[in-house]
């Protein structure tokens, strides 16, 4: 896992029960987002992963094939996730979800509570939209705020009164 080593337990619940085959060594490994909620439920209850550390999203704008014949990359976002084991043993669970343009990600409110912010964070800033949030709204940016400014296609130049 990204600076943190490899987690050996984690990979083995991953590839045994989770078909997960990739494991970069510069990256966390891709699950299927129809899953992520079961493998959040399964590091929780089964490994011992109670402590919710973040969600991170990123926005990934539309790539174009760069030679005919060659496939393009369509707009996306990726979706970070850690969980931590706090024993004497510590260790930290990570793996990341890639949902299509418009596809909705099933929240881990229900069984994190620590995930409530840090979800409202994300949708508000990167414009991911978190199913079955209790309460998901604006966090940070004023409710009649048009966009999200994390978003990799949004005007670095938009005014932002009364900073700028």
């Amino acid at each position: 896992m990204i600076g943190v080593g490899r987690n050996a337990e984690v990979e083995a619940l991953l590839e045994e029960r989770f078909g997960v085959e990739d494991f970069p060594e510069d990256a966390p490994p891709f699950v299927d987002a129809s899953r992520h909620v079961e493998l959040a439920r399964a590091l929780r209850d089964d490994l011992g992963y109670r402590c919710f550390c973040f969600v991170v999203a990123s926005h990934w704008p539309e790539v174009e094939a760069a030679k005919e014949g060659e496939k393009g990359d369509p707009e996306h976002y990726e979706v970070a996730y850690g969980l931590r084991k706090a024993t004497r043993e510590t260790a930290l669970a990570v793996w990341r979800v890639r949902l299509e343009k418009g596809e909705a990600i099933e929240s881990l409110v229900p069984l994190f509570e620590g995930a409530d912010w840090q979800e409202r964070e994300q949708y508000d800033l990167v414009g991911v939209v978190f199913a079955g949030h209790p309460d998901l709204r604006r966090i940070m940016m004023p409710e009649d705020w048009e966009g999200h400014p994390l978003r990799r296609d949004y005007p670095i130049d938009t005014k932002c009164p009364p900073w700028r």
